[in-house]
């Protein structure tokens, strides 16, 4: 049977119970507080950081600051989580280690920029300027780099995965023992890249310009280079098994001791090509005729 109590006793129950309810609810209000995003500190950081002072280490996440000057600035450490530099001028810019998950560098010139060991998760840099910027270790998985131009950078032993590079500009561009797995890469221009001992698996380099280019050792597994230009790239020693080459201009390509298993290579044309060594079970040929099954 139900029983109602007064209001009087109704209200010295619930003040009996709230000793009990303080600690979990300072709990509750903590852990908001560690969830909530919090915004950079509108005083000193963010005005060193406009005024183009060095700000090692400084909290400058969500900060909004399109088109600002700030070459040569030190932010080296610094967490710069989904900021907006767009169309901002950071030549010369010291950014080892920073965090730039998801910010916004749009178009804006990032020459000679080092990036040693930054994060770039998600970030968008389509159309940025990077010449000559260095990014060892640097890991930009999912990151945007449509029309950037990143000819003579250095992105030895970065990581990459499923970045979008479509139009990318990386002439003579280091990617030694780097990262690329399922990169798309349509239509790059990256003659005289070194790709040497990289892993480029599933990656799409369809219209890709590669003339020169160094591939020793490199894993191009599943990559389809339908198309690509490929005239007197180094390719000795890579992994090509599975690889789509229909129609590639493979002419004076060195494909020693390639392994061009299960390849596709209908339409490709290889004169002059060198394949002392490579093995070529179950490819089709440029011809179009099979070779023996492996």
């Amino acid at each position: 049977m139900m029983t109602h109590q007064s209001p009087a006793a109704a209200k010295r129950r619930l003040h009996s119970s709230l000793p009990g309810l303080k600690p979990l609810l300072l709990a509750l209000a903590a852990q908001c507080l560690l969830l909530s995003p919090v915004h950079a500190d509108s005083t000193d950081e963010i005005a060193r950081f406009l005024n183009g002072q060095a700000c090692l280490r400084c909290d400058l996440r969500y900060v909004s600051a399109p088109g600002v000057r700030l070459k040569e600035i030190d932010l080296r450490g610094a967490y710069m989580f989904n900021i907006n530099l767009l169309e901002s001028d950071l030549r010369g810019a010291r950014l080892e280690s920073a965090n730039l998950e998801m910010a916004n560098l749009e178009r804006s010139d990032l020459s000679r920029v080092q990036l040693d060991r930054a994060t770039l998760a998600g970030a968008s840099f389509q159309g940025a300027t990077m010449i000559g910027s260095t990014m060892l270790h640097l890991v930009a998985h999912d990151a945007n780099f449509d029309a950037a131009d990143l000819s003579d950078a250095d992105l030895t032993t970065a990581d990459l995965s499923r970045s979008s590079m479509v139009f990318v500009f990386a002439e003579n561009a280091r990617f030694m023992s780097a990262t690329l797995r399922s990169v798309n890469l349509h239509h790059a221009r990256m003659r005289g890249a070194r790709f040497i001992d990289a892993d480029l698996t599933n990656a799409s380099m369809e219209s890709a310009w590669l003339q020169r280019s160094n591939f020793q050792r490199a894993r191009l597994v599943k990559v389809n280079l339908s198309d690509a230009k490929l005239a007197n790239a180094n390719l000795s020693g890579a992994n090509l098994n599975g690889a789509v080459l229909r129609r590639a201009d493979l002419t004076g390509a060195n494909l020693t001791n390639a392994d061009l298993r299960n390849t596709d290579m209908t339409g490709a044309e290889m004169g002059s090509a060198v394949l002392e060594g490579a093995r070529t079970c179950g490819a089709t040929l440029h011809d179009g005729s099979r070779a023996a099954p492996c």
